[in-house]
């Protein structure tokens, strides 16, 4: 009885390892972040960022990499290899404590979803790809959208890992690439905090002025005024602040 019951375990024990394999979803904790391992974890034929591939990261309002506080921005994601049938990734948006910073929306649930992973004690949120949610030749753009921090935290990086697979149901053959992307507070926000009193903007909503008055005078260098969409419409450099009062 001993023999048969070894010999019915065995196959069962090979169909759970072969299924974990072929599960293409994205995992959570594979962006290459301080902490965490990339895609090469699973997919070890290559080292990375070799075979002629690439991952980048761009945005169509996140204007010269500056966030305004609260502000949503578009994010793409472009892995891409010549020949390649089928890419994958995972995008996490860090503070230098390693938390998150900002938010995740799923703008096409059909390509991409959240997960989390637990790194260091920081459960971290992750924008990974879904089974064959990349499934294009040669290259694949994955896009969702980051809400900024509601208060200005400092510098931010974005970390993504992406994988051009062949599509052969496994682990091999597979080329993983990496990156970072550090991303600054703009010069000043509404809600500054060497400001104690504040910059008041008024009249709200805008239409054809706008007046700036900020009671410490001394510490304004620069004014840069940004529409929702991030897109810069404003700047001014203040050569002697002690005598600006506003602008108009």
């Amino acid at each position: 009885m001993k023999k048969i019951l070894t010999l019915l375990l065995v196959p069962l024990a090979c169909i759970v390892v072969f299924a974990d394999i072929l599960n293409e979803d994205g995992k959570a904790g594979r962006t290459g972040s301080p902490g965490e391992f990339d895609c090469t974890g699973c997919h070890t034929s290559f080292p990375v960022n070799t075979g002629g591939g690439s991952i980048t990261v761009s945005s169509p309002n996140l204007t010269n990499w500056q966030y305004i506080p609260g502000q949503v921005y578009q994010i793409d994601v472009t892995v891409a290899k010549a020949g390649v049938p089928l890419f994958g990734f995972g995008f996490e948006s860090l503070r230098s404590s390693g938390a998150n910073a900002g938010k995740f929306t799923i703008t096409n649930s059909a390509e991409t979803q959240l997960k989390n992973a637990n790194i260091n004690g920081n459960n971290r949120s992750n924008v990974v790809h879904k089974e064959d949610g990349g499934l294009t030749m040669d290259s694949h753009t994955f896009s969702f959208n980051w809400t900024a921090p509601a208060t200005n935290i400092g510098n931010i990086t974005f970390y993504t890992a992406g994988n051009a697979a062949d599509n052969q149901g496994d682990s091999l053959g597979d080329y993983v690439y990496k990156t970072s992307r550090v991303i600054t507070p703009t010069a000043v926000g509404l809600n500054d905090p060497a400001f104690k009193d504040g910059i008041n903007i008024y009249p709200t909503p805008i239409s054809t002025e706008i007046n700036i008055t900020c009671n410490e005078l001394k510490k304004l260098t620069s004014i840069t005024i940004a529409d929702l969409k991030g897109n810069v419409v404003y700047t001014h450099k203040l050569t002697n602040p002690a005598v600006f009062k506003e602008i108009r």
